[in-house]
């Protein structure tokens, strides 16, 4: 019942929204450092500075009928192809996996967000310490955007068992609570673990291994101001996966809440898409906490820092978002 009450929700919500697009001016002043939120201008600035540092993004014009006014016609929104998929989300749930698990310090007392990190999701290389909210020190990897520094991505070799379990404990987790960049925790692995055991592949004549695929975009929401992913995922022999499918590499506190499955507006088919309504909030958080460490928040940067954030409801597809930035 509860999931029939969700849906009619989403439905009247997105009819609401996609009026309101409509008729609402598209922003022109910017407002980055006052609410995270991009102008149009800004969004292709960020995604200038994305396909450059990351070359396996492009920009795309998609559908001529479908293309918007306020950006340019052959930069309608950003695409990346085929983005392994090694591993379901749930498996990162096993405590018999390897995992990493980002703390995030909000202001102390339980008002904390945790969500794993898959392997391939970037490393940062300037450390410092942080007290969390147990008063517990801990070496934390300190994300440095706005000055020099350099993260590199990899893609994980090692393949794990895949799990049908869905871990149903705790309390899900909103994207508002993200504070910031800077308070990353990584824990050690568990000695007492489990060996992880091998996924049994989709072996070919070849020796190709096959693995799940998606490719993901980018296009700028006119309502929220921010950049909107989409995802759109193949099987092990290319053929497209079903919804349910594509929501086994959903974490479990953001499948069918903060992401769900819509049209995309510039390729007419169906995508599964992370719901906007927190990135605003999300990256207002970060640039302050950015200006409060003495750095000076670039708005060009604005996609790397997103989808680092992003990474928490798809933490087992491997896109790059990493960067080596110029002193």
């Amino acid at each position: 019942m509860a999931g029939i009450f969700n849906s009619i929700t989403q439905s009247v919500h997105k009819a609401y929204v996609k009026t309101a697009e409509k008729v609402m001016p598209t922003l022109t002043t910017s407002k980055f450092l006052e609410e995270g939120v991009l102008t149009p201008e800004e969004f292709v600035a960020a995604g200038d500075l994305l396909t450059y540092k990351c070359p396996t993004w492009t920009w795309e014009a998609g559908d001529p009928d479908k293309a918007v006014p306020y950006l340019p016609k052959d930069k309608q929104f950003l695409l990346t192809r085929n983005v392994p998929c090694l591993m379901r989300a749930s498996s990162l749930a096993d405590g018999s996996k390897k995992t990493s698990l980002i703390h995030l310090d909000v202001g102390g007392g339980d008002d904390e967000w945790v969500a794993p990190e898959a392997a391939g999701s970037g490393e940062t290389d300037d450390v410092g310490e942080v007290v969390d909210v147990e008063g517990t020190t801990a070496k934390l990897e300190n994300t440095n955007l706005g000055g020099s520094s350099s993260t590199s991505a990899s893609t994980s070799t090692s393949l794990t068992k895949e799990e049908d379990d869905d871990d149903d404990d705790g309390d899900i987790p909103d994207m508002d609570t993200f504070a910031g960049d800077d308070n990353v925790v990584l824990e050690e692995e568990d000695p007492a673990a489990l060996p992880k055991e091998p996924v049994a592949p989709s072996h070919t004549e070849d020796n190709i291994l096959r693995t799940r695929t998606y490719d993901l975009s980018i296009t700028y929401d006119k309502y929220y101001q921010t950049p909107k992913v989409w995802l759109f995922g193949y099987d092990e022999s290319r053929q497209p996966l079903r919804p349910e499918q594509v929501f086994q590499d959903i974490s479990d506190d953001h499948a069918h809440k903060t992401v769900t499955i819509d049209q995309h507006p510039h390729q007419g088919i169906s995508n599964a898409y992370i719901h906007p309504c927190r990135h605003a909030p999300v990256m207002k958080k970060i640039v302050q906490r950015q200006i409060e460490g003495g750095r000076a928040p670039r708005v060009d940067q604005y996609l790397f820092i997103f989808l680092k954030f992003i990474s928490a409801a798809i933490p087992t597809i491997e896109y790059d978002y990493t960067m080596e930035m110029d002193t």
